[in-house]
């Protein structure tokens, strides 16, 4: 009976720890460049998985603008995925003379999109 038990102790404890190690945290996270190879990231991270699906949205569904920005980006937000060590999103901000959002996608891109009006509030909120 004890046997019985144990086993049942530790299937338990295996499959809790299995689960466990299938999350996979994201974090969303802000910075700014201070030069053109050097981005300093702030402390905080945003962690809610409501937050970040909703700025990935927010992102999909934005649309391309003929817009070209100059100079380097003043904000960056990154989503990582620190348990792979994988970055999953990388946008470059542009803050426009009548404070709308300019974003490119990635390093190196070359198209650029314009955050819906709709949409200029939940990103303002994202990067203070």
């Amino acid at each position: 009976m004890f046997l019985k038990k144990m086993m049942t102790f530790l299937s338990v404890i295996s499959l809790s720890i299995l689960m466990g190690c299938g999350q996979q945290e994201r974090e969303l996270v802000v910075g700014n460049y201070t030069d053109e190879q050097t981005i300093v990231y702030d402390e905080n991270r945003v962690t809610d998985e409501e937050k970040i699906k909703g700025f990935k949205t927010m992102i999909e569904t934005s649309s391309i603008t003929n817009e070209r920005p100059e100079g380097l980006p003043q904000v960056v937000v990154t989503i990582n995925n620190p348990d792979e060590s994988t970055m999953e999103l990388m946008v470059n901000f542009w803050i426009t003379d009548s404070d709308e959002f300019v974003f490119s996608k990635g390093m190196e891109s070359s198209e650029y999109f314009k955050v819906d009006e709709e949409h200029i509030k939940d990103v303002n909120e994202i990067l203070e």
